[in-house]
């Protein structure tokens, strides 16, 4: 019999591949203020950690005092375009529907403000996901193991019995601080390097070898 109960998935780099809209989105709140734009290369290894902390690494030491206003044009402007080249990693949404008929728990756990996190995952898997939990201003982001801990307890399982699944040493890290499985994807926006160096129990390179994971052959 199968372990693991549930899986809490990480959002961009894991499910979906949005970096081509953050960028736009991001690059669009610096261009406000005359401030240099990045590459979706160099965004790739800021993305993860939240809005704020990301901003706060594209721009200069002494451009600190802008993250708030980058933010709320990139927020402007991620609202309306955050749908336009963002989809589904090939093999994801078949892996959830195989996940979901062998009766394993789903949530999303990630540092997307919950706004845009509810809009994009609905959009894109209607009704696959029993949680969705983005960050608001009062949440603490990834690796904090709150927000985790709490979709386990609204689970009803203990954290042993969860994997969490993500392509950041932020997924490895909360993972490690719930108690949980680590499972990094490489797919994503970091390194398997990364991965491995935050000792993620597994490094999978397919969506369908999270399967293996919970035991199941497809």
């Amino acid at each position: 019999m199968n372990k693991y109960k549930a899986a809490i998935f990480d959002l961009d780099g894991t499910l979906v591949d949005s970096v081509a809209d953050l960028a736009d989105a991001f690059n669009y709140g610096l261009e406000q203020f005359g401030l240099p734009k990045r590459t979706i290369d160099e965004l790739r290894k800021m993305i993860g950690d939240g809005i704020r902390i990301t901003i706060s690494r594209a721009l200069a030491p002494d451009r600190q005092e802008f993250i708030d206003r980058v933010a709320e044009k990139m927020r402007e402007k991620y609202a309306k375009t955050c749908l336009v080249q963002t989809k589904p990693y090939d093999g994801i949404p078949e892996v959830l529907a195989e996940l979901a008929k062998k009766e394993v728990r789903l949530a999303v756990l990630t540092n997307k403000d919950q706004t845009m996190a509810q809009k994009i995952v609905e959009h894109f898997f209607p009704g696959r996901f029993e949680i969705i939990r983005g960050t608001t201003s009062i949440d603490p982001v990834k690796p904090d193991p709150k927000a985790g801990l709490q979709i386990i307890k609204d689970f009803e399982i203990a954290p042993e019995q969860t994997v969490f699944i993500g392509d950041s040493p932020a997924d490895i890290q909360t993972a490690k601080a719930c108690g949980s499985y680590s499972v990094g994807v490489n797919w994503g926006l970091r390194s398997a390097e990364e991965l491995m160096q935050n000792r993620a129990d597994v490094i999978i390179s397919k969506p369908d070898e999270l399967l293996g994971v919970f035991g199941f052959i497809k």
